[in-house]
């Protein structure tokens, strides 16, 4: 497999490298990790029948950099895998990710942000957690970027300006690669004079989601355009409980590019002499929302979020209504042992000519406990640990409902990991 190409985000790391001769730093640090991760994998594609089954090695290396001022925050990192398989080694893959992300405090009242990040991701369960749905083993490049500016407007009052562009790129032309552009206005509004500890939000916004053909069922382009409004609000509670929900409506135009045959040969042979293309358009209206509850403490955190969405369906050519509840908790059970639970419920669902030219419609639930063994010094603290090192044990247990095509699918993923960091600059 050829090496990973530079994205844009190799530019950053440079310049990151570079940017404590520049500036005086509050805080600097250059952070390598190595990880090495054993999993048993009953269900590699979690297929309804003949499930396949193999043991997995994975060793990763990675590099984070942080860089602090007192007006600016830097965090640039990149991560690079070797998967191995012990028998169907056609799946063994070089994978890899990096990005960085930017703030910086122009005034008091202005500040400025950016994020940037590209992975290319080959393993079939590669969004499975996040999503809900399974790739099938087709190799994927993914870039985000996300410009932020946040303006105070008064002492109560503050509006943020949110632009998003994602793009993935299947290595595959089985499936659609897909574009996203997002523009968000948000507003919030302390009403604390009303109700403590209450603020106001209201959130207005725009996606398009552009989708290219593919070689199979004569699919040609598709447009999606997303409009938005929400209001909701946000309440904190004593510095260990916030409530945060809002709801509101949205707008969907969605117009579909088809090849239609327009011309036959009969005989002993069929032969399609041509086709034309012809478009589709449907609009509706939805509801939309998005509520979580969180608990942070000494030694336990809790967080349950629930969310209704238009998104991209990782896969299956098309978007979809994306219906998810997730639970995710820990508790340091002494000063070495934490325990974790997270809990993922999708419901990915389009009608025929609704997001997508297909119909779409998965039930997805992923449980996982695992339990984590920390030690070596404090100190380091980087986005994957407080201490320099960890070994930890989980499982994984998967169940995926095609509703489409009346099957249902489990699979039981089984994995131990060695971590392993160490400051070599700060």
């Amino acid at each position: 497999m050829s090496c990973l190409e530079l994205p844009s985000w190799f530019i950053l790391i440079l310049a990151a490298i570079l940017l404590p001769s520049l500036v005086e730093a509050d805080e600097f640090r250059l952070l390598p990790s190595i990880a090495q991760t054993l999993q048993y994998n009953d269900n590699i594609y979690v297929t309804p029948s003949q499930p396949l089954h193999d043991f997995i090695s994975t060793t990763t290396g990675g590099i984070e950099l942080f860089e602090s001022t007192e007006k600016l925050n830097l965090d640039v990192s990149a991560l690079f895998s070797e998967n191995l398989y012990q028998h169907t080694t056609s799946l063994d893959s070089t994978d890899g990710s990096g990005g960085g992300s930017i703030h910086y405090s122009v005034n008091p009242q202005l500040a400025l942000s950016a994020t940037g990040s590209y992975s290319r991701a080959s393993q079939p369960g590669q969004q499975l957690l996040t999503t809900g749905l399974v790739l099938n083993g087709v190799t994927v490049d993914t870039t985000t970027y996300h410009a932020q500016a946040d303006y105070v407007l008064t002492e109560k009052t503050a509006a943020s300006l949110f632009y998003d562009h994602d793009t993935i790129h299947y290595q595959s032309s089985l499936f659609s690669d897909v574009t996203s552009d997002a523009g968000t206005l948000s507003l919030t509004h302390d009403l604390s004079q009303y109700l403590p500890q209450v603020k106001g939000l209201l959130n207005m916004s725009y996606t398009q989601y552009s989708l290219t053909g593919t070689s199979v069922d004569n699919l040609g382009a598709t447009t999606v355009n997303n409009y938005e409004a929400t209001t909701g609000f946000s309440y904190a509670v004593k510095e260990k409980w916030s409530i945060q929900a809002s709801a509101g409506l949205r707008r969907t135009d969605s117009s579909f590019e088809t090849l239609v045959p327009t011309g036959f040969i009969f005989g002993p042979f069929f032969f399609v002499t041509g086709f034309t293309e012809q478009t589709q358009t449907t609009s509706g209206w939805g509801g939309v929302g998005q509520a979580s509850l969180n608990y942070t403490g000494e030694v336990t955190n809790c967080s349950l979020t629930a969310n209704r969405d238009v998104a991209p369906a990782v896969g299956q050519n098309g978007t979809v209504e994306r219906t998810s509840f997730t639970l995710s908790a820990n508790r340091r059970l002494s000063y070495d042992f934490t325990g974790y639970f997270d809990l993922g419920y999708f419901v990915n669902k389009s009608g025929a000519g609704q997001f997508s030219v297909a119909p779409i419609d998965f039930d997805t639930i992923n449980v996982s406990p695992r339990i984590r063994y920390e030690f070596g010094h404090e100190g380091s603290g980087g986005s994957q640990s407080g201490r320099d090192m960890y070994v930890e044990a989980s499982y994984t247990f998967t169940r995926i409902e095609d509703k489409i095509a009346q099957t249902t699918a489990y699979r039981n993923l089984f994995m131990v990991r060695f971590f392993a960091q160490h400051a070599v600059l700060e």
